[in-house]
């Protein structure tokens, strides 16, 4: 019986499913959880952030950090205030890379795991660029291949050849623009879903992968395939994981120029667990 539909199915005191994307941005709040240093009061899913958002919004996730912009796109979510995933200015993990000048760039080949960073693109590219692209799905193999640039997003960013290929960091990108942070992704509850309990372990989490961090470097740059300086600053200094009044700012008007280019079908009122 799906959650999302019949919120009066939820029962208080049942144990949530709680789902995230397996990214090295999320480590700092998966780690101390996966690790038992902070206790799970749910069941943790773990899949990539476009699944997350269809996961929550088929009823199969209480709670999951989903891509913004799905928000725009999902009935009746609440927000959890204080969580992000977010960028002031340069992330590095969300990229658009191409052998040609962006204003040669015509076709784009996009990584649909993270519907926000393709959203994101599409506003810059109509809002900012005023360029006029088609965007392909990224179909694996060499996306140069078949297109003039392409959209590359998470670990495998660290990989582009910075000196082979004109690079574009997207946040940098919308920074520049709107000198506001852009959020990537956000923590969402379902309808009828009690949270109380599973939002302040994340917090704790959050608040433990701080402490934590050295470690969790340790472990993250081996799999990223980054050395421990990158890693490092990548997770101090690049992602953000708080929600201020300045990221809520972002957020608002990244939804409503989606909206107004197309990107999304609405642009709702933000509502708050």
């Amino acid at each position: 019986m799906p959650r999302s539909n019949l919120a009066d199915a939820f029962q208080p005191g049942q144990k949530l499913t709680f789902g995230c994307h397996d990214f090295l941005n999320s480590k700092p709040i998966l780690y101390p959880l996966l690790q038992g240093v902070i206790p799970a009061p749910f069941d943790m899913v773990l899949d990539s952030p476009a699944r997350l958002a269809d996961r929550l919004k088929e009823g199969e996730l209480d709670l999951a950090f989903i891509p913004a912009v799905e928000y725009a796109r999902i009935n009746r979510l609440r927000i959890v205030p204080g969580f992000s995933i977010a960028a002031t200015g340069e992330v590095k993990t969300v990229l658009l890379y191409s052998r040609k000048n962006l204003e040669e760039i015509k076709t784009v080949a996009v990584d649909q795991r993270s519907r926000t960073s393709v959203s994101l693109l599409k506003v810059l590219m109509h809002g900012f660029y005023k360029q006029k692209v088609s965007f392909n799905i990224s179909a694996g193999g060499d996306p140069l291949a078949v297109a003039d640039a392409a959209l590359v997003i998470g670990d495998e960013a660290f990989k582009i050849h910075r000196k082979k290929f004109h690079v574009y960091d997207l946040s940098e990108e919308w920074f520049k623009f709107t000198g506001k942070p852009f959020v990537f992704s956000i923590l969402c509850a379902a309808p009828g879903v009690e949270a109380d309990v599973a939002v302040e372990a994340l917090r704790r989490a959050r608040g433990a992968g701080r402490i934590l961090l050295d470690d969790i470097v340790a472990s993250g740059a081996e799999l990223a395939g980054i050395s421990q300086a990158q890693c490092h600053d990548y997770l101090r200094n690049r992602i953000q994981y708080d929600l201020t009044p300045a990221h809520v700012e972002g957020l608002k008007l990244f939804l409503e120029l989606a909206f107004q280019y197309g990107v999304t079908p609405a642009n709702p009122p933000l509502v708050f667990y």
